[in-house]
């Protein structure tokens, strides 16, 4: 499927952009995921946004991405890694988690990149190189794990 993948700082997303990805973020992780949890939640403002679109523009992937110590002391992260559920099971994720971990590695070569991962997705992040480095903890009421990707000179 073509794609096009954007990385945006807050201020360069237009209010469209900003409203749909919102949106996509409430279907996912609020109502599909049943978890009741204020998203905004002003981490937005210092994040980069991954956002991959279709060819008439619509967002159906998203990710943010953080410098080092911004979102974790010592770490980049990356975070509401999602896919329009019409889009699902065509490695999409793949694609957007590939942009974000290459952009960090890029830019701030010397940090891991960590995540709060939910633990059903530990499969998937563990074939992307992270590594489990917590026990099962719950987050939002779902369970979660802490998860990291070292890289390597």
């Amino acid at each position: 499927m073509a794609v096009k993948i954007q990385l945006k700082r807050f201020d360069e997303l237009s209010k469209k952009e900003l409203y749909r990805l919102l949106q996509m973020r409430a279907e996912i992780f609020i109502k599909e995921q049943q978890c009741p949890y204020l998203d905004p939640d002003n981490k937005d403002v210092s994040a980069w946004h991954v956002l991959m679109k279709n060819p008439d523009e619509k967002i159906i992937g998203y990710a943010r991405i953080f410098p080092p110590g911004a979102y974790l002391p010592g770490a980049t992260a990356v975070g509401r890694v999602s896919v329009d559920r019409t889009y699902r099971k065509r490695g999409l994720a793949y694609r957007i988690m590939d942009k974000s971990i290459g952009f960090l590695k890029e830019k701030f070569p010397g940090y891991p990149v960590e995540i709060s991962a939910q633990s059903y997705l530990i499969g998937f992040y563990q074939n992307l190189g992270f590594v489990q480095v917590s026990n099962e903890y719950l987050e939002d009421g779902l369970p979660h794990v802490r998860m990291k990707l070292y890289f390597h000179s």
